[in-house]
């Protein structure tokens, strides 16, 4: 018997057919609209609070993604791009990042390394062996599941960053395999760590990348190209490292710390002798040891200013330098004790050949590349590493 929307319900409630028996068997729409405003008050400000969240991760970090952990079982576990990973002695993020590292690189070549002396040692097992000491002196009651704090020394605050570094570039999917390995050998890991360095910076300012082929040596290029999510602009990014006998991996004996200048002209003309299919983004660690003040104040400063001046004035009329922005930095963790606090990084940032640099007002740099300020910014700013999940 056909049933008429106004006749009474079947079932016996009393109400009438459209608003009980036909309303559960209409299909529902799945995504209904709705404004802000008409939201419960609860979700309303769920909304905010989240909102206010990821404008302060972005303010302390920059746009890496925020960690994806939950508790389960006894675990913490973390998600990191496509991987998950899991223990249940991770307290912090800070926990979770010096495990990181022995998973990322291998636990095997990690134990291996740890077997030989240590002035044998990898560096990045150098400065493993570094934070465990800074660990012993300031845990005073180990395996109580306690939270201690204590001012970061300089191998401690190396091994952290790469660990936050190489996160960064897991999370984002693009840590290659082949990265790692060239971490895993000394005499190619200094470049490798610069390398990480950079991306992971780019990440944290808003670009998206793309990764070079390293396999196609047919021509030279570039590191990786570099989207600005915010106005498109495109960068061809190239990273060099100044090496230094004894240290980082290197061969040799470390030269006094008196001795060791920023000479980076060399590794400026090969960068930018390097192709490029964007405007050109250039990064230079030069490798010195930390000193006292401003970085407008250091002697190193002052060394790279006059040799960047004398490769542009040292140019043929048909034979120019290109065009580059150029970022110069310093992080010098690896010439300090395990007894001493870390000595921090140092950034100056220039560019070569562009006019734009040559007027006494920043305003114009900022106004005409946003792209490149909030790259600088984000490198001078988005030096902490989280310590909570």
């Amino acid at each position: 018997m056909k049933i008429g929307r106004n006749d009474p319900r079947p079932c016996g409630s009393g109400q009438k057919y459209k608003w009980c028996c036909l309303a559960t068997r209409t299909p529902q729409p799945l995504v209904q609209e709705t404004s802000f405003e008409e939201l419960p008050q609860e979700v309303r400000e769920g909304f905010v609070r989240h909102h206010l969240q990821e404008q302060e991760w972005i303010r302390r970090f920059g746009h890496v993604r925020p960690p994806i952990s939950i508790d389960h079982a006894g675990y913490k576990v973390i998600a990191v791009g496509s991987r998950l990973y899991w223990a249940k002695n991770w307290k912090t993020f800070h926990d979770f990042l010096i495990s990181y590292i022995a998973m990322a690189l291998g636990k095997e070549w990690g134990d291996a390394e740890l077997k030989k002396p240590f002035e044998d040692r990898h560096p990045v097992v150098q400065w493993y062996h570094g934070l465990c000491e800074l660990q012993a002196k300031h845990v005073e009651e180990p395996g109580v599941g306690k939270i201690y704090s204590a001012p970061a020394t300089g191998p401690a605050m190396a091994y952290l960053a790469l660990a936050y570094d190489l996160y960064a570039l897991e999370h984002h999917a693009l840590l290659q395999q082949k990265l790692a390995n060239r971490l895993k050998h000394k005499d190619q890991f200094q470049g490798a760590r610069y390398e990480t360095y950079v991306a992971a910076a780019f990440v944290r300012a808003g670009f998206d990348i793309q990764l070079e082929n390293e396999g196609d040596p047919s021509t030279s290029h570039c590191e990786f190209a570099a989207t600005h999510r915010a106005t498109g602009a495109r960068y061809s990014v190239e990273a060099k490292s100044r090496h230094r006998p004894g240290l980082l991996g290197q061969p040799g004996s470390p030269r006094p710390l008196s001795q060791i200048e920023a000479d980076i002209s060399t590794l400026l003309a090969k960068a930018l002798r390097k192709r490029a299919d964007h405007d050109r983004v250039i990064f230079i660690d030069v490798n010195v040891p930390p000193q006292d003040g401003s970085v407008l104040d250091a002697e190193w400063f002052g060394k790279v200013a006059s040799q960047l001046r004398r490769l542009e004035q040292t140019q043929r009329p048909g034979d120019r330098w290109p065009a580059a922005f150029v970022f110069f930095t310093n992080h010098p963790y690896h010439y300090v004790g395990s007894d001493a606090p870390e000595p921090g990084r140092s950034t100056i940032f220039t560019g070569i050949n562009i006019p734009d640099f040559r007027q006494p007002d920043a305003e114009i740099v900022a106004k005409k590349y946003p792209a490149i300020k909030d790259l600088f910014d984000s490198v001078v700013h988005h030096t902490e590493v989280p310590e909570e999940f």
